[in-house]
């Protein structure tokens, strides 16, 4: 219910932009010629679909399909106005680049003025309905008394749309908090459902650890109650696993690699198409590279490292080199391996080196360990050896990164923008990377990919 309730809302946002656009088309031409022509509305109309349609890619890259920014009015303009901004520059090369028999010079920028009043006039409409047409889902909580707080304050920072009316302790002592009914205890489930209209139970507590929670359960089978265990209702708030709720257990229920070998397959041919053309883009790059380098910093223009792939297998990774060469004549570890910090503000890294790290240009070999297999364009960041011994011993659930082909990009570098210069970040960075690593699809990997692209322009992450 949760999931079919996130992508409702966003189509619904998404199907709105579309009708604004058209209605702006049509305005468009019933201004610029002072009445409305069907003709020339016919004219212009397929190229200002095509526009429409680039323009909701544009819209997803500036993450205008957060559902969280209808809550926040000044920062949803804000994004809306550098997004159209965006999506003018992408209309202008669509008009002069390709030959679609139109130069409107004067449509275009009357188009994006009509567009940008409505559509934002739609986004401000779209937030109320959705605040008032879609119902919040009522959730009673049952776990340990001190999760309560947890579980709330995530529902209440998350686009959910779903409020923790009351709870069961299963440990721990009740207290006063947000109008929330304490339950006095399981034998008051099937009566709080009725009661307090609950629509969705969350499980603090595995049912196995209290026998009594089982036969409560089971009669929930037949009333419309969902039941969502604490890991899967934060899988959905923020696109990452808890490794604190989940066992191995868990994983043996949800991830099925058996039903992914296709995806594997499929993926495994689309990296092989898009290595050669971003090859060619990487020949036409290094000569620049080369001669940028050399006079930014004397040593190598590539260096190669040994990263760990799929399997735990390791292999001979390639980029441009981005930091200084020491004079003993190794590069800027001289303490060892370290992790990798802020590009902003890392001493490791000449100014030219710095200015690739934070554009992904360093990483433009790399497309000859896509075309080996050793890498794939969407997955897991690749890590180096030293960094994953320690990781495992912290953790052992980290060896399920290796279940699929290390990428240039990930779900891990789009969400968690943080660098990875501790071993806790790179913890955290793994909650992503298993998210991945279970609902990996061709969709994904495709939305990853335009995430990257907004990354990179607004230059975060490392």
């Amino acid at each position: 219910m949760l999931h079919t309730s996130q992508l409702a809302k966003r189509l619904l946002i998404l199907t709105g932009d579309l009708v604004a656009f058209e209605l702006a088309l049509l305005l468009t031409i019933t201004v610029r010629y002072g009445g409305f022509d069907k003709g020339l509305w016919m004219v212009n109309l397929p190229a200002f679909t095509v526009v429409s349609f680039a323009w909701i890619i544009g819209f997803y890259i500036a993450g205008l399909y957060e559902l969280t920014l209808l809550r926040e009015p000044f920062r949803m303009f804000r994004t809306y106005l550098e997004g159209m901004i965006a999506n003018l520059a992408v209309a202008l090369a669509f008009f002069y680049l390709f030959p679609v028999g139109l130069a409107p010079r004067a449509i275009l920028f009357l188009f994006f003025a009509t567009s940008l009043l409505i559509g934002y006039g739609w986004r401000l409409i779209a937030g109320r309905f959705v605040q008032s047409k879609f119902s919040r889902l009522r959730i009673l909580f049952i776990g340990p008394a001190e999760e309560l707080r947890k579980m709330d304050e995530l529902l209440r920072e998350s686009s959910l749309g779903a409020d923790v009316v009351a709870a069961i302790a299963t440990s721990g002592d009740t207290y006063r908090y947000n109008d929330i009914v304490w339950l006095p205890g399981l034998h008051a489930f099937a009566d709080a459902l009725k009661m307090h209209q609950i629509t969705t139970v969350v499980l603090g507590v595995r049912p196995d650890e209290i026998p009594e929670l089982k036969s409560v359960l089971y009669q929930s089978l037949f009333t419309p109650v969902d039941i969502l265990d604490r890991a899967e209702i934060e899988e959905i708030a923020t696109g990452r696993i808890p490794l604190s709720y989940v066992t191995e257990t868990w994983f043996l229920h949800h991830l099925k690699e058996s039903e992914k070998a296709w995806f594997e397959s499929v993926k495994r041919g689309i990296d092989i198409a898009l290595s050669f053309p971003v090859g060619v883009v990487t020949a036409i790059a290094i000569p620049f590279v080369a001669l940028f380098t050399k006079m930014a910093s004397p040593g190598p223009i590539f260096i190669s490292q040994i990263r760990v792939g799929k399997g735990g297998k390791p292999f001979t990774f390639y980029k441009f080199r981005s930091m200084k060469v020491l004079s003993a004549g190794g590069l800027s570890e001289p303490n060892g391996p370290q992790f990798t910090s802020d590009a902003k503000t890392d001493p490791r890294l000449f100014p030219f080196g710095r200015f690739m790290r934070r554009m992904r240009i360093d990483e433009l070999p790399q497309v000859w360990n896509v075309l080996k297999g050793d890498l794939s364009f969407i997955g897991p960041r690749p890590e180096r050896p030293e960094f994953v011994n320690p990781l495992l011993e912290r953790m052992p659930y980290y060896a399920l990164r290796h279940l699929t082909r290390p990428g240039l990009t990930g779900w891990a570098q789009v969400r968690y923008l943080t660098p990875n210069s501790t071993v806790d970040d790179n913890l955290k960075k793994l909650q992503y990377d298993l998210y991945y690593i279970k609902n990996r699809s061709l969709l994904l990997d495709a939305l990853i990919l335009l995430k990257t692209i907004g990354v990179l322009l607004r230059r975060q992450g490392t």
